[in-house]
């Protein structure tokens, strides 16, 4: 069961190999770790036991952090690898460009979840930090 903590994280409960335990991470990170996991059909707790395999000397809450991150930036790495190889479709005309620049929109979204989460857990009367 899952339980917030603080004014934007969430305690949640995983089995890492054989032994369970909770880790607390923002609720953007579960969801990017939820989607992770569907895109790559594997649950939860067998995504953090491939992570905590690999980790070293972090948390178990940082190394999903840097792994969500290293997962997306490989995304989004790959796609921008495609797109310039991509050839050419006649003559003068160019590869295709590479994927557009998201920081404006990604800091507006951020904003709106930043809001969200906040107003959800003042909602909550959960006062604990």
């Amino acid at each position: 069961m899952a339980r917030v903590i603080g004014s934007d994280r969430i305690r949640k409960n995983v089995t890492i190999g054989h032994r369970r335990t909770s880790v607390s991470l923002e609720a953007q990170v579960w969801n990017g770790l939820s989607d992770i996991c569907k895109r790559e059909s594997i649950g939860m707790d067998g995504l953090c036991t491939l992570v905590a395999e690999r980790r070293q000397e972090s948390s178990m809450s940082s190394a999903l952090r840097v792994f969500l991150l290293t997962y997306f930036r490989l995304v989004v790495s790959n796609i921008e690898d495609v797109l310039s190889a991509a050839p050419a479709t006649g003559l003068g005309e160019s590869r295709q460009e590479p994927i557009p620049g998201y920081l404006d929109i990604a800091l507006q979204r951020f904003a709106v979840e930043q809001k969200q989460y906040a107003l959800s857990d003042q909602g909550s009367g959960d006062t604990a930090h």
